[in-house]
């Protein structure tokens, strides 16, 4: 769809286009848009499915059988002691257990971690922002904070690896424990407070912030019971080299938190999320967040260019690009996710695109209304400058709409006329609305021709029914019409059509009558002067001697030729006009005219006449036997017949004559060609008795020419 839009209008949606993606980018950046980027940060999660773990890692679970072991919660810390014990050859133990109180068996516990030179425990700040150390009894373990950032909706997805508080560095748990197993200092990251010494009281900063890559549910990380650990069921070996994470799975002992596989809210323990950022830190698979700026760019581009696409495209195939928009978005965001592990939150994007789709929708339609409105006024004027009246009438059959050329109608007492006829013709004696009167079938258009004697004018009126879609009247369109001039035209038609009918006829009568009299001057006079030459001849011979051979021969040639120019003559007068028609009839001229045929074409003729002496005035026996003639000639010339039927009968004052061959059948072409000239006589001597003739050929089967004309003479005959 090309668009035509103003300077106004480019600018108008140029400032609504910037508007709206300065609010969308400032909403974005306020977080509204983040329920839908968290939701499907989540899905991707799910759709993509679990991964392999660090086979390193071991959660030794404080689980029911743990606790039925050990008795109720809390569980001594000399059990913790035996653990790290018991796990002498792994590389990290971290115990995910706050110990901020003293306890009577502090001394073992330190006295472990210390022999094993490479236990953490948790640090936690309290509601309070009091930061909750381990008890200083258990001085031998490093620590680390076990704080995660919580989204609104509750899920864990992140996680700061450095925590500033007061001038207190507080690295991650995880962190710690992946520094030691790797035997690297972590790099962190410091604010300009820091290095000046100088930190904001009461406030934590956050720093090293990492997105969590879940490697899956609930489970995903291999489970071991601490019980089975202290009780010696897994040998030394098992553990050399591992990372043991300890810490609480059994339900109701502490909360669980919500992770992106949380679908059915069996919600994940503490300790395994940490398992999971672990395996992050030691994999360096952690996700990467697209940052704002960059993710802004890309969507202003992206949506402008789409809208561009839009506004060019019709409705159909622009909803069909704007969801195909909305599938590759979602489909190279989630590629990005799970194959380079870069998240790019789509719903900026999406809101975007439909924004994009919804106003490019709204310029379609302001072109279409001033497209619309440029249609109705061409409309409009061409409804007026229609040269015909047109009014359009209701079911009640008031006046809707007329144009210019109605008006002067209008005016007119022969427009009450025209509109009581058309209601009297459409509700058919109903004094009722069209939508009341009863169902029936549909009424068609009708056309009438009235006189307006006050312009003195010939006018055509068309009325059509308006129905509904259950085919029910809900008014008429009258269509009025001057045609007087066409009426004139017609006239003078019909007046050069009969002025040459009449002319025809009467060269006829008198191609006839002229026919007739040379005719006869050649029978009489030609004929005697020849007879008269050749008594004249035979005198002369008689009186010859009879040694005049050479001269009697003579004689005898001269009479043969004599003889020979009689019949000629004959031939020729019976040709210009047979006597049989004139003296026997046409019946008795008709058996003479097919004799004659079969005699010089050799075609079969059979003749059938009803009654046998059917005859009829001079005129039209002459009309008659002269289409005859002419439709005989025509088969002998190009019919390619074997065979001829002649029917002569009188039949309901009407007089047919049929003749049919077993021809080629003439074609359509020769049936309409202007150069049909025989056939054109053949009509016109049948129209100036009142009569018609009818001509029609099958291909392959002879054609058949019926000729009826009144037997009885007519005042208008000529």
């Amino acid at each position: 769809m090309k668009l035509h839009l103003t300077h106004q209008s480019i600018l108008r949606y140029v400032f609504i286009l910037s508007i709206g993606i300065s609010l969308m980018l400032f909403s974005d950046y306020l977080g509204f848009f983040e329920g839908i980027d968290h939701y499907i940060y989540d899905l991707s999660f799910r759709v993509r499915g679990p991964l392999e773990t660090d086979k390193r890692i071991i959660i030794a679970a404080i689980d029911e059988k743990t606790l039925d072991a050990l008795g109720r919660w809390p569980i001594r810390r000399a059990s913790y002691a035996r653990l790290i014990e018991a796990v002498e050859e792994a590389k990290v133990v971290g115990i995910d257990i706050i110990m901020a109180e003293r306890s009577d068996d502090d001394a073992v516990l330190d006295t472990a971690m210390k022999k094993h030179g490479r236990a953490v425990l948790p640090v936690y700040i309290e509601s309070q922002l009091n930061i909750s150390y381990p008890s200083k009894t258990l001085a031998s373990a490093k620590t680390g904070h076990i704080h995660v950032e919580q989204g609104i909706d509750g899920v864990i997805r992140k996680v700061f690896h450095t925590l500033s508080y007061r001038d207190t560095i507080l690295p991650s748990f995880t962190s710690v424990i992946y520094e030691l197993s790797d035997n690297t200092a972590g790099n962190r990251q410091r604010t300009a407070d820091m290095s000046d010494g100088i930190a904001a009281p009461r406030t934590i900063l956050q720093l090293d912030p990492m997105n969590i890559n879940y490697f899956g549910p609930p489970g995903t990380f291999q489970h071991v019971s601490l019980t089975d650990v202290i009780n010696g069921k897994y040998p030394q070996s098992f553990f050399h080299d591992k990372i043991i994470l300890a810490g609480v799975t059994s339900p109701g002992l502490e909360e669980k938190m919500l992770t992106p596989f949380t679908q059915h809210r069996d919600r994940m323990a503490g300790v395994e999320v940490h398992a999971n950022i672990l395996n992050n830190l030691i994999a360096r698979n952690a996700m990467h967040a697209v940052h704002d700026p960059l993710r802004w760019i890309i969507t202003v581009i992206v949506s402008l260019f789409c809208f561009f696409l839009f506004v060019q495209l019709d409705e159909r195939k622009a909803t069909l690009l704007w969801t195909v928009s909305l599938v590759l978005i979602t489909v190279s965001v989630f590629i990005l996710f799970s194959v380079i592990r870069i998240w790019a939150g789509p719903a900026i994007m999406y809101i975007a695109l439909t924004f994009m789709f919804l106003t490019a929708h709204v310029v379609r339609l302001e072109e279409m209304g001033n497209l619309l409105s440029i249609a109705n006024d061409e409309w409009y004027r061409t409804f007026n400058d229609i040269n015909d009246a047109i009014i359009v009438h209701d079911c009640d059959f008031n006046i809707v709409r007329s144009n210019k050329a109605a008006e002067e109608i209008r005016q007119t007492g022969l427009f009450q006329e025209i509109t009581m006829k058309c209601r009297e013709q459409f509700m058919e004696g109903h004094n009722r609305a069209f939508s009341a009167l009863p169902h029936t079938e549909p009424v068609s258009p009708s056309t009438m021709e009235m006189f307006d004697a006050e312009r003195n004018r010939y006018l055509e009126v068309l009325t059509i029914p308006r129905l509904d879609n259950q085919n029910r009247m809900t008014g008429v369109i009258q269509i009025i019409r001057d045609i007087t001039e066409r009426k004139q035209a017609e006239e003078a038609i019909r007046t050069s059509k009969e002025h040459l009918r009449n002319l025809t006829a009467y060269i006829q009568k008198v191609s006839e009558i002229e026919r007739t009299n040379i005719a006869r001057e050649i029978h009489d006079e030609l004929g005697q002067a020849l007879t008269v030459l050749k008594i004249d001849l035979s005198w002369i011979r008689k009186r010859l001697p009879y040694d005049q051979i050479p001269m009697i021969e003579k004689i005898d040639a001269m009479v043969k030729i004599i003889d020979r120019t009689i019949m000629t003559v004959k031939k020729i007068s019976t040709d210009l006009r047979p006597g049989l028609l004139d003296d026997l009839g046409l019946s008795a001229a008709i058996e003479w005219q097919a004799e004659e045929f079969e005699k010089r074409t050799g075609i079969p003729c059979r003749l059938i006449i009803d009654p046998k002496d059917i005859t009829f005035d001079k005129d039209r026996n002459t009309a008659l036997f002269r289409i005859l003639q002419e439709t005989l000639t025509n088969i002998a010339r190009h019919a390619e017949a074997t065979e001829v039927d002649i029917s002569l009968q009188k039949k309901d004052g009407q007089i047919e004559l049929n003749v049919q061959d077993n021809g080629r059948g003439i074609s359509e072409a020769e049936l309409t060609s202007p150069q049909s000239f025989g056939l054109m006589g053949l009509r016109e001597r049948a129209i100036m008795f009142g009569g018609s003739t009818v001509i029609h050929g099958v291909p392959g089967r002879g054609t058949t020419m019926t000729v009826k004309i009144p037997a009885e003479q007519r005042k208008d005959d000529p």
